[in-house]
């Protein structure tokens, strides 16, 4: 089993909340090239933040990440595996902030490492267990019209990029709820910037460069750009100072985040706001 296939038997169907927001579709002309944020855009993420997930899914989720590096999955083993998860990761975010890193981003594989030490377990199966663990903590599933909108993108032959807060195993599970392929069938590989292989996350403007300037490289301006996510702070505002073109994505009250800002206010700042991914081809006046 792939591990797409192993997210895509794990995970249940789930559906957005609605938002209450009216959308603004105004066409956006000139756009050559759609970058998009994955969690709370693409998919719909229940966790997101792993502040929100509950001892008990971690608990749970931690148990059956041990069983998979070889552990028995007791209490103790469990105990002490969240203990290092959460310690490791906060040691190595000041590590990097030490460093004058803004935004840090560890790479989990390296947190699981330490995990698989601490434990005295074999280090051969940590994505397995990292990808355990995610799936029991972040239910995920596609957000409605994600993988048409792609499909449609495509066949009206639109390069496509990504921004945004991930880890390796983020393309499982996109491709586990979705279908869609991260890794070159459905996105150019060049125009694609994860933190976790940066070392720092969203809102760093510097990941919006970096996709910048890979898109001149094609010919492709900043204003040809258009942008599409669910935070303001950590898409809108950084797309925005690069010079992209951007629309809010304001389908799940889940994911839907404002800042310090009103929604009606946040909403102002995008070229455009979606409450369905759907709406998309209107802005960029495809034909479906």
């Amino acid at each position: 089993m792939t591990p797409a296939e192993n997210v895509k038997a794990r995970m249940t169907p789930r559906e957005p909340v609605p938002t209450g927001v009216v959308s603004r579709l105004t066409p956006v002309e000139g756009i050559r090239l759609v970058i998009f944020d994955i969690y709370g855009t693409l998919i719909i993420s229940a966790a997101g933040d792993i502040s929100l997930v509950s001892e008990s899914e971690s608990a749970k989720g931690m148990a059956e990440a041990i069983r998979k590096l070889g552990g028995g999955g007791t209490d103790d083993e469990v105990e002490t595996g969240l203990e290092c998860y959460r310690a490791e990761i906060l040691r190595r975010q000041n590590d990097l902030r030490s460093q004058g890193v803004e935004f840090p981003e560890v790479e989990i594989r390296e947190v699981w490492k330490s995990i698989a030490s601490q434990l005295k377990l074999p280090g051969e199966r940590i994505e397995s267990a990292a990808l355990a663990y995610e799936c029991a903590v972040n239910p995920c599933w596609e957000m409605p019209g994600a993988g048409k909108v792609i499909r449609t993108l495509r066949k009206n032959s639109f390069p496509l990029g990504i921004i945004s807060n991930a880890q390796f195993y983020t393309g499982a599970v996109v491709e586990g709820v979705s279908g869609i392929n991260l890794s070159g069938a459905d996105f150019e590989p060049t125009l694609s910037v994860y933190s976790y292989r940066e070392g720092f996350g969203k809102p760093s403007r510097q990941l919006f460069e970096k996709a910048l300037r890979e898109a001149e490289a094609l010919g492709i301006q900043s204003q040809e750009v258009l942008y599409i996510g669910n935070d303001l702070v950590k898409d809108i505002e950084p797309a925005v100072e690069v010079g992209f073109r951007t629309g809010l994505f304001a389908g799940d009250q889940r994911s839907l985040r404002t800042g310090s800002m009103t929604v009606e206010e946040a909403c102002g700042k995008a070229d455009v706001v979606l409450t369905e991914l759907i709406q998309l081809p209107e802005v960029l006046r495809l034909n479906e």
